[in-house]
């Protein structure tokens, strides 16, 4: 299974992303992050499992929603 998630510095831009991704079908939570674990320090991140989505396909679906972001990460999960 593949974990996006992409770090965001405000929760306003965290509902702006969540629901342009949701409107586009992908299953989307916004998740308090631990400021270590983005390089910017940001506090919240959009969380997507799964579902076979790209990278490239959810940049795109933020840029459209003009939705600001410092990174993207993504790992492979060991499947439960």
């Amino acid at each position: 299974m593949t974990r996006i998630r992409i770090a965001i510095g405000s929760v306003t831009y965290g509902e702006t992303g969540m629901a342009a991704l949701k409107n586009r079908g992908v299953p989307v939570k916004l998740i308090r992050l631990d400021p270590r674990e983005s390089r910017n320090g940001c506090a919240y991140a959009l969380e997507i499992l799964g579902g076979g989505y790209t990278v490239p396909a959810i940049r795109q679906i933020l840029h459209e929603a003009h939705v600001r972001y410092t990174e993207i990460r993504s790992d492979d999960l060991p499947m439960l």
